[in-house]
């Protein structure tokens, strides 16, 4: 007589708090409790307090008019008009930057959030026909913020012990590439080097992981990473072609 199929264990259940330890030192086990039993709220709502932190700091600590000067200049955009618009092309420009980093704390960790919940929805329904539900994609996006949150502390602690002035708003904290790209070089190359960082990569993995646990019968762990590297490289790769194209 054939031995009857045990169904596997349930996750144990994982307080909010303890999964975004738990993504950290346990990634496996603590995905696999948040496609049971989905939550968004509380890692969202860390990363956006984190976020908003470090950009207020960061508006205070940036020499603005410098940044912008220098962004304009390598872009071109004041060779071809009267210096007396300099002055106020410059001044318009580094208010518009100074003031997007408020709206980036507040609602960029929500937003980027949202979007990527939805892009990954879409690409594992398609290609795997995981059948996922937009909760547990939002979810599982929520927990891959986690080193995001972490890098965002560094730049807080960072802005706290630099002086006002010397902060680049593009590379706070130097876990990239293109923070060993000289000022000079082509904006291409700087958008290049800023994504390959090891904070992006880390979150990467966890959404590799996070997807694979979510429905490990439909997505295998390597369509997880076709996925997953393969949306990454079409937004780098898009994201160095404008940076080259506006040059």
């Amino acid at each position: 007589m054939a031995t009857p199929a045990i169904p596997p264990e349930p996750a144990p259940q994982v307080s909010s708090v303890g999964r975004i330890f738990g993504v950290i030192f346990s990634p496996k086990p603590t995905f696999e409790s948040i496609a049971q039993r989905p939550t968004w709220v509380l890692p969202l709502i860390l990363v956006t307090l984190i976020s908003l932190g470090m950009d207020s700091l960061l508006v205070r600590k940036a020499d603005w008019r410098a940044f912008a000067q220098e962004q304009l200049e390598k872009s071109g955009r004041l060779n071809n008009i009267p210096q007396e618009k300099v002055e106020q092309m410059v001044a318009g420009t580094a208010l518009g930057q100074k003031y997007s980093y408020y709206v980036r704390g507040v609602v960029g960790d929500a937003i980027l959030a949202l979007f990527l919940a939805s892009l990954y929805l879409a690409a594992f329904n398609l290609v795997a026909g995981a059948s996922l539900k937009f909760k547990t994609a939002l979810s599982i996006v929520a927990y891959t913020l986690v080193p995001l949150g972490i890098k965002e502390i560094l730049g807080i602690i960072i802005l706290l012990l630099k002086e006002p002035g010397t902060v680049n708003p593009l590379n706070i904290v130097a876990s990239n590439a293109g923070a060993f790209v000289s000022s000079d070089a082509p904006t291409w190359l700087l958008s290049l080097g800023i994504s390959i960082d090891i904070f992006t990569y880390w979150g990467m993995a966890l959404a590799v992981i996070g997807f694979h646990a979510a429905n490990p019968k439909k997505i295998k762990m390597g369509t997880a990473i076709g996925v997953v590297v393969g949306l990454y490289l079409f937004f780098v790769i898009l994201g160095v072609g404008l940076a080259a194209a506006v040059a």
